[in-house]
């Protein structure tokens, strides 16, 4: 992508990368291919997969770094959750601001007859209320899946507060997709209660695509999604439950996991709270100027206090894909339309079926960048 582009898109994969994500991938590139967890994993070898380890758990507050398992995205790790829990016969929460990476493999359990599945609804806005998780509740309840951070709306999920929910029954797996809010949002397994943790690595971790994992509590013992060759105990004819690499088989992407370890270094040194912190000022900014307009319909929180990270909007009369069109080829801003991916909470919102204008800037999001969008969203109202 050309320079003069203003990328607002971070939602879906963050740009621009820092330089040393940059750099630490390249010198993967350049250097020989080393599996060092492969061939001798028992001697705790330091490499880029035990250091993205290392880093991911002092980000989520993990105990034993090696309880966070690699996959390919939060997709991925969304369904090693699922699938490797026993469900049959068990009943499962979620909520309508879910992205389908959840909603998908959840209706799939339910028409399988799997499971049974109650779907938690939002206000106008995309929160969620803990206290109608809590009423969902039923003696055969077993999991509680839900996002940390509305892809739409920018809505906060008090994780907190559910936690403290799930830590009160028995036998209940707290699953949180974390995919827009790790490198974010402060998250604390411990704190909030999280037993199963997934998270993407191409977003604020600002990692490359193709990049993520799971956090696994230690009480709890899932099947593996994929089993294979891991490089050790090869005359083993099963697969090795050694930690993490039980749930590892395959080739492992470490390239995925270089722009990881720096990523993660990235956020940790800038702090989260800083890039939180930035983010929300850059959105205030925004919509408190849209508000201003008299054609623009904004799906966002506007309590002080709750600032999201990123919006929606729409302006009256004209379709969200045609005004992203309009955005990326007029004035070279690169937004998102549409309903990605989370059908259900435009339904709940009311921009259901065409969808929205998405807009999430990034830590590195300038000011003058977001006077350059404000300018050319008030040019396009002007044409309805």
């Amino acid at each position: 992508m050309n320079s003069d582009y203003i990328y607002l898109n971070n939602a879906a994969t963050s740009f621009p990368k820092p330089p040393p994500v940059i750099e630490a991938v390249k010198a993967q590139l350049d250097s020989i291919p080393c599996h060092h967890s492969r061939t001798g994993f028992e001697r705790q070898e330091r490499d880029v997969f035990s250091s993205s380890r290392e880093l991911l758990a002092k980000l989520f507050n993990v105990d034993k770094p090696e309880r966070i398992v690699f996959t390919s995205g939060a997709t991925e790790a969304i369904n090693l959750a699922l699938k490797g829990l026993e469900l049959a016969g068990g009943h499962i929460i979620s909520s309508s601001i879910e992205h389908n990476s959840v909603l998908r493999p959840l209706k799939i359990l339910e028409r399988q007859g799997i499971i049974e599945l109650t779907i938690v609804g939002c206000d106008n806005q995309g929160r969620i209320n803990p206290a109608d998780v809590k009423s969902a509740l039923k003696n055969n309840t077993k999991v509680i899946i839900l996002n940390h951070c509305s892809n739409v709306s920018g809505a906060v999920t008090d994780l907190e507060a559910i936690g403290k929910i799930t830590a009160s029954c028995d036998n209940l797996a707290f699953i949180v997709d974390a995919s827009q809010s790790a490198g974010t949002i402060p998250i604390d397994v411990d704190r909030m209660n999280i037993d199963l943790l997934a998270f993407t690595g191409h977003k604020s971790l600002f990692g490359y695509p193709g990049s993520g994992g799971l956090y696994i509590r230690e009480s709890l013992d899932l099947e593996p999604l994929k089993t294979g060759g891991t490089g050790i105990k090869s005359d083993y004819l099963y697969q090795p439950q050694t930690m993490p690499i039980y749930y590892e088989a395959g080739t492992q992407n470490n390239i995925g996991a270089a722009s990881l370890e720096a990523g993660v270094a990235f956020v940790l040194d800038k702090g989260v709270e800083n890039i939180h912190k930035h983010k929300q000022n850059c959105v205030q900014t925004m919509i408190s100027a849209l508000r201003k307009q008299a054609n623009v319909i904004l799906y966002a929180n506007f309590h002080t206090d709750e600032i999201p990270s990123l919006f929606s909007f729409n302006i009256k009369g004209m379709d969200p894909a045609d005004v992203g069109y309009i955005l990326e080829n007029s004035f070279k801003i690169i937004t998102r339309s549409g309903l990605h991916c989370a059908p259900l909470i435009h339904k709940e919102i009311g921009s259901f079926p065409a969808g929205s204008v998405r807009v999430s800037p990034s830590g590195f999001t300038s000011d003058d960048e977001i006077d350059k969008f404000l300018t050319a969203v008030s040019q396009i109202c002007k044409t309805v």
